[in-house]
């Protein structure tokens, strides 16, 4: 259990580098990490287990700390819409959505130090020092 949790925190680290390195990689960026988590999602415990098995209770999936959905219906939709991949906007949405993306178009040749590096362990930073990154 040790192991699989290790390793999930780990990879908890790895989408935190790689999402500091895309919001770094827009121009004009807001600040990263000042913006809170989405309010509706940020206490929601997604039970997308399928057949008869129960998942293991805990303080992760408490309906005291989170509104559980355990129906794929719940689940699916999670904006209200139908679950089914689609897009409807007006002409007027269109032209803000294209602007949007002209102004945070994304530099593939930025790769900027994150926090999360920063914050990484004695062994990690310096494992990050080996990198040909820091050699340059």
């Amino acid at each position: 259990m040790k192991d699989a949790l290790t390793f999930l925190m780990t990879r908890e680290i790895a989408h935190q580098k790689s999402f500091e390195k895309a919001l770094y990689s827009i121009e004009n960026n807001f600040p990263p990490g000042k913006n809170p988590g989405d309010p509706r999602f940020t206490s929601v415990y997604f039970n997308l287990s399928q057949g008869e098995a129960v998942p293991a209770p805990g303080p992760w999936n408490n309906p005291a700390n989170f509104e559980v959905r355990s129906t794929m219906e719940e689940s699916l939709a999670v904006d209200g819409g139908t679950g089914l991949p689609s897009v409807g906007l007006t002409d007027e949405e269109v032209e803000l959505v294209s602007a949007a993306a002209i102004r945070t178009a994304s530099d593939p040749a930025s790769d900027p130090q994150t926090g999360a590096e920063l914050g990484a362990t004695p062994l990690a930073a310096e494992e990050l020092t080996k990198s040909p990154k820091a050699k340059n």
